[in-house]
């Protein structure tokens, strides 16, 4: 009887809110949506004209910054996660009128993993040979792994500061800020890579190692410009005072953040152990085939660019939303995000798919790279509806307070779909190195598949419902 009532109930509020309030449900969608979709578009735009500068290197220098950026990658996923349970907790603190709380998240986790950050960055500098050896015994692509790998790895903690920084703001629905932040550290990582990669505007010609520092002053210019944003006179830390010593550890805050983050981080990580494994089976095809992937990856970024920020627009709307107590807006949020990644799934798709060639010729000059990469765009087009639907359906059950299923779920479709079908594909029945760029979609349709059903299973959608219906038989 209770779920009967509730659906008309729901249905009934639904009706009314979306009369009065559809055009408010889609402003604050795009408010939030379009800050956080061009801040990753220009993130994702300085990582491709990055990649095209060093795509006009040798392959053995494409493939260094390759496995470097793998083992970094690690430690970013990681705090990715951390981050997510920074913005979760933030906004429904945040929904919730609770100001002072939303900066005491936040600094609670620059205390807590800020020393983390070092801790790692130091490890990666005294044994990089070791971390690169796994991945390939190439004399060269190790020699210039290590090379990029002893500078760029001085990024680590001022890209945990930007992480946070940003997920600060987004908790509290500022999501333009961390896109100017964006703006500025994308243009000196573009124009210091530029300068020190082809040693142009009076700089020395360093090729590789240019693009290390340029993402070095990058991401410190960027994470230090976020911190003064956020506490100068005027910004929101310096508006929201919770009366708390900066040093005195709040172990509610940081377990509200960790069980919230810890599984987004693991998420994270199971993909970035995949990538460690993918990039071994797709070394032992030679370094082109894997400088093209790199490549390659890069062009499947830049389709995917309008889609990137929809994770955190439905986490950030979904977690307001139940600060709020607000099932209407809840279900209001999630069908309308729904649409818009439907409609951006099937342009990426349809990007990819007819324009394969067009994105790999921006991105190299080399006819054997480009040819192999041309492969791998065309397959990730049909990767792309799963992986940009599975963004709201991730994002809305994890502010729903199901922590753990996107986790679990990334869990099945990497380690029981991918990895097994990729080292078969390469190490048991040597097929070509397409087969392994079909695991990869594989993944995709079965991870969506099993999000769609647990979905449904939970009635995550109603989650709100319940919730009131809980706290009014306590």
């Amino acid at each position: 009887m209770y779920n009967q009532k509730r659906r008309q109930t729901a249905a009934e509020k639904k009706e009314g809110f979306c009369v009065i309030d559809k055009k408010k449900i889609n402003r604050d969608i795009t408010k939030l949506a379009i800050p956080v979709v061009l801040e990753n578009m220009l993130q994702i735009m300085a990582n491709v004209i990055t990649a095209a500068m060093i795509g006009r290197l040798i392959s053995s220098d494409i493939s260094a910054q390759g496995i470097s950026q793998r083992v970094t990658q690690i430690y970013w996923a990681l705090f990715r996660g951390i981050g997510i349970g920074v913005t979760v907790a933030a906004a429904i603190s945040y929904g919730a009128g609770k100001l002072g709380r939303c900066r005491r998240i936040a600094e609670q986790t620059y205390l807590t993993f800020m020393p983390v950050a070092i801790f790692f960055t130091v490890i990666t500098l005294l044994f990089p040979r070791q971390l690169l050896g796994f991945f390939t015994d190439d004399a060269l692509i190790l020699a210039r792994g290590v090379q990029y790998t002893r500078i760029a790895v001085w990024a680590v903690p001022f890209t945990v500061l930007t992480t946070i920084n940003a997920s600060a703001f987004n908790g509290q629905g500022n999501t333009k800020t961390p896109m100017y932040i964006a703006i500025f550290l994308n243009c000196v990582n573009v124009v210091v890579g530029y300068a020190f990669i082809f040693g142009k505007l009076g700089c020395p010609e360093l090729g590789l190692i240019g693009a290390a520092i340029a993402y070095v002053v990058s991401q410190g210019l960027g994470g230090l410009l976020g911190l003064w944003l956020l506490y100068k006179p005027g910004g929101f830390f310096s508006r929201c005072q919770h009366g708390e010593s900066f040093w005195k550890l709040d172990y509610e805050c940081i377990r509200e953040v960790v069980t919230t983050g810890m599984p987004a981080a693991c998420e994270n990580l199971f993909w970035q152990f995949s990538a460690v494994l993918l990039s071994k089976a797709i070394l032992s095809y030679g370094s082109d085939c894997y400088a093209a992937y790199q490549l390659g990856l890069q062009a499947e970024m830049l389709c995917e660019m309008p889609s990137v920020g929809l994770l955190t627009t439905a986490t950030q709307l979904g977690g307001k939303a139940i600060g709020m107590r607000d099932q209407p807006l809840f279900e209001a949020y999630y069908r309308q995000l729904l649409k818009l990644a439907s409609f951006l799934a099937v342009l990426s798709c349809a990007a990819l798919f007819f324009f394969p060639g067009v994105f790999m010729g921006f991105l190299t000059n080399n006819p054997a790279l480009y040819a192999i990469g041309v492969k791998y765009v065309f397959i990730m087009s049909f990767a792309q509806p799963p992986q940009v639907l599975s963004k709201i359906f991730t994002g809305m059950t994890r502010a729903a307070g199901y922590k753990r299923v996107p986790m679990t779920i990334s869990f099945i479709g990497i380690w029981c779909v991918r990895v097994p079908l990729a080292l078969l594909s390469a190490w048991v029945f040597h097929l070509d190195i397409t087969a392994i760029w079909w695991t990869i979609t594989i993944d995709q349709i079965s991870r969506i598949l099993l999000s769609i059903a647990i979905f449904k299973k939970k009635d995550i959608v109603h989650t709100i419902d319940r919730m009131n219906q809980q706290e009014a038989i306590a």
